[in-house]
């Protein structure tokens, strides 16, 4: 009975192959019925019955490979091996043709094997015959490789995200790849593989103050077969402190400017900085560091001015945005020149008076200039009190030249006065008004 089946389907597989040279073909199987094989092309290939068929052949498979194993065949009129594989639309193609007959071994690499799972195998002849190809299918004995089961995102780190999963059960992984996109958008981008199965761990450090993130992970084996991705998990790094506000610096004091603000809220404060510039749009240099709400800029000259912005500081070194608008100081400027009303000789004395201009003004400083035969002297009268000068130090036909300037009580002086001359000619009495 055995026999006489296995007479019949030869009978079947004769009857199918005769007649058909370049036309798609069905071949009926026992271990794959109904193979349609239309890329087997018998235009170029005639098909020889008699020829030996590739026989006893092995198959080993991962989850992206697999591997043909075969019996060589000891025929001088074999010259190598065609090898070809189902297309995933119903027919199948011609993937390799091995042009030696003592090679029984072939990889195919980088396999979907739920789609591409079936083979045929024949050997040729040089002058372009084809043995009956010998059908392979790949036992479906490896599971696909499940998601990782575990993701979490740590929140509220300073600059970074921390991202943990739990150790994959499968052993054939090998490393974790990252993925990540915006919050708002659903474009994944890949940012770090981690390899080893055993690491549970990656941080991004690629990331702004306050602002989410997220993230899913897929598990990848050693020969590039990847798992589906793990949930979504989303998280943000740490805020920055929130920035400071009611800045205030004066203009009213001597050769410095206080600067003062509002105390931060943020509860892990550090210090604060303070930073200035000459300009209002200019470059803000650091100048001080502070733990106070308070701090004191001092300058050499009088009528400086500055402008100011203030951070504050936490205590993993993020620091908070300075105001958009900096805050002006200046320092006491000079005082309005006091102006002289009257400038005369009586009785050969000078007599010199000024009015205030200057609420500031408390005392003044008087110069008298001459020349004395070829020395310039110039004598200095320094706080003086009130609004008229007499001078009777002065001598005949020598031109005296004067001017005031005001001070305040900070030592603060104001610009000179106008500069007035006066001349004794001989003895005589004359007098001169300005």
């Amino acid at each position: 009975m055995k026999k006489s089946i296995a007479t019949i389907l030869s009978g079947i597989l004769i009857t199918l192959f005769s007649g058909c040279e370049g036309k798609n073909f069905n071949l009926p199987s026992l271990e794959m019925p109904d193979l349609n094989i239309p890329a087997f092309d018998l235009s170029k290939k005639s098909l020889d019955r008699n020829l030996p068929r590739v026989e006893n052949v092995k198959i080993m498979s991962s989850l992206s490979q697999v591997a043909l194993e075969w019996k060589p065949i000891r025929d001088r009129q074999i010259v190598g091996y065609r090898i070809l594989r189902n297309d995933g639309k119903g027919g199948f193609k011609l993937i390799q043709v091995i042009s030696d007959p003592y090679v029984s071994h072939y990889t195919d690499e980088n396999l979907n094997q739920s789609v591409y799972n079936r083979y045929l195998v024949s050997a040729y002849t040089s002058d372009g015959r084809v043995s009956l190809p010998t059908p392979i299918n790949v036992p479906q004995t490896n599971k696909k490789i499940e998601a990782v089961p575990f993701v979490t995102a740590v929140s509220g780190l300073p600059n970074r995200i921390k991202i943990l999963w739990r150790i994959h059960p499968d052993l054939r992984v090998s490393a974790y790849v990252i993925q990540k996109a915006d919050a708002s958008s659903k474009k994944w981008e890949t940012i770090a593989t981690v390899d080893k199965r055993l690491s549970v761990e990656y941080i991004d450090n690629a990331v702004k103050p306050g602002i989410s993130y997220n993230y899913r992970i897929s598990a990848k084996t050693a020969d590039g077969v990847f798992s589906k991705p793990s949930k979504v998990v989303m998280g943000t790094s740490k805020l920055l402190p929130a920035p400071i506000i009611g800045v205030m610096a004066t203009t009213n004091l001597a050769k410095k400017i206080d600067i003062i603000w509002k105390e931060s809220d943020a509860v892990d404060k550090a210090a604060y900085r303070v930073y200035a510039s000459d300009f209002a749009d200019g470059l803000y240099s650091l100048i001080a560091k502070t733990k106070a709400t308070h701090y004191t800029d001092r300058f050499d000259q009088d009528g400086a001015t500055r402008f100011y912005r203030i951070t504050v500081v936490d205590a993993d070194g993020l620091e908070s945005t300075k105001q958009i608008k900096p805050t002006r100081g200046r320092t006491l400027g000079y005082l309005k020149a006091p102006n002289i009303t009257a400038a005369k000789i009586v009785n050969n004395t000078v007599e010199l008076k000024w009015s205030q201009t200057d609420p500031r003004t408390v005392s003044y400083t008087i110069y008298k200039k001459y020349w004395d035969g070829w020395q310039a002297k110039k004598i200095k009268i320094v706080n003086f009190k009130g609004s008229t000068f007499i001078d009777n130090k002065i001598k005949p036909d020598i031109t005296y030249t004067y001017y005031v300037i005001g001070v305040d009580k900070n030592g603060i002086v104001s610009e000179q006065s106008r500069s007035v001359n006066l001349k004794v000619e001989g003895m005589a009495k004359k007098s001169s008004w300005f």
